[in-house]
């Protein structure tokens, strides 16, 4: 688990800030986009391989449940943020 737990961080370290918040506001229950499945796939995340496509204008996607080390660690800084937001 730790292992996971350093590839989510260094994960999110090459995230841009915009992707950041939108993942902030990302709930628990709710879909990861296939793009970054795969982009925590190559940090070696384990994302399960099941997705559910969405027809979206023509165009399907696949996304995926987030990861329960992922959902771990957007609760972790959702939590330091705020924290930081009282100071």
């Amino acid at each position: 688990m730790q292992q996971q737990n350093h590839a989510v961080a260094s994960w999110w370290r090459h995230l841009t800030p915009a992707l950041r918040e939108d993942l902030l506001d990302l709930g628990p229950g709710e879909f990861l986009p296939g793009h970054l499945a795969r982009d925590l796939r190559s940090f070696g995340v384990h994302v399960d391989d099941l997705a559910v496509a969405l027809r979206l204008h023509g165009s399907t996607y696949a996304v995926h449940a987030q990861p329960p080390v992922l959902v771990a660690f957007l609760a972790a800084e959702r939590a330091w943020e705020q924290g930081w937001r009282e100071d």
